[in-house]
């Protein structure tokens, strides 16, 4: 699938903040010497117990790196049980509650023990989503009947409806596909898509929504739109096939 790059300014966001939580000496510090290696991850503090945490920081950072089994408690549940968590990254020797993890909206899993190159592809993940929020907050959107406004910064771009190729959701922001550039909003897909003409755009997918007229092929599970292929969620094949067949 074609990856285009991320057009944008503004000033690089601040470094996220970072504590680790493991029961552990060892795995705690191994941990804490891997976000040193990366200056956008800012370690605040190193706890062996939930309850240090809660007693040391009134605020949680920006990003949790937590074990499952810390003493009696658990990880994942005290996650769960958190109104709004932040990113947080599961770091731990239970390979089974990887699934739950996810299904409960975790950042990541690292099943120990942790490497330096599996760190490293966290590490980039996390300062790519930071990046991503920072951008899209710089954009504002307004949706008229031929065009999109999209301000940012200082700078407003007028998107003709026509030249969108596809949407892509993104958290709680979408991104803008053309031919020639790609744009940030922060409304996210489903308000996006109200917004849109109906009968030229389709939802084929929880990420992704097309342009109907861009489509050159569909295969069952994947359509191609402007020589891009995107997934076509299981959902959403019967009402993709009755609009495009």
């Amino acid at each position: 699938m074609p990856v285009a790059s991320l057009s944008g300014s503004g000033a690089v966001p601040a470094p996220l903040t970072c504590a680790v939580v493991d029961d552990e000496l060892l795995p705690r510090l191994a941990v804490v010497k891997a976000l040193r290696q990366h200056p956008g991850l800012r370690c605040v503090g190193q706890f062996e117990s939930l309850e240090a945490l809660k007693e040391t920081l009134e605020l949680l950072p920006d990003v949790l790196l937590l074990d499952i089994g810390i003493g009696q408690a658990n990880g994942l549940e005290y996650f769960k049980a958190l109104p709004e968590p932040p990113l947080t990254v599961f770091i731990t020797s239970h390979p089974e509650f990887a699934v739950e993890s996810f299904e409960a909206a975790a950042f990541d899993y690292i099943v120990k023990p942790l490497t330096d190159e599996r760190f490293a592809r966290v590490a980039a993940r996390l300062l790519d989503h930071q990046l991503l929020r920072h951008k899209a907050a710089l954009y504002e959107l307004h949706v008229g009947a031929e065009f999109i406004s999209i301000r940012e910064g200082h700078r407003t771009s007028r998107v003709l409806v026509q030249d969108i190729v596809y949407l892509e959701a993104l958290d709680n922001y979408t991104r803008i596909h053309t031919a020639q550039r790609r744009y940030l909003t922060l409304a996210n897909l489903r308000d996006l898509c109200e917004q849109l003409p109906a009968a030229r755009f389709l939802r084929i997918h929880r990420t992704y929504a097309v342009a109907v007229a861009k489509v050159s092929q569909l295969a069952g599970s994947s359509v191609v739109v402007d020589g891009w292929e995107l997934p076509v969620g299981r959902t959403y094949r019967a009402q993709v096939a009755e609009a495009l067949l």
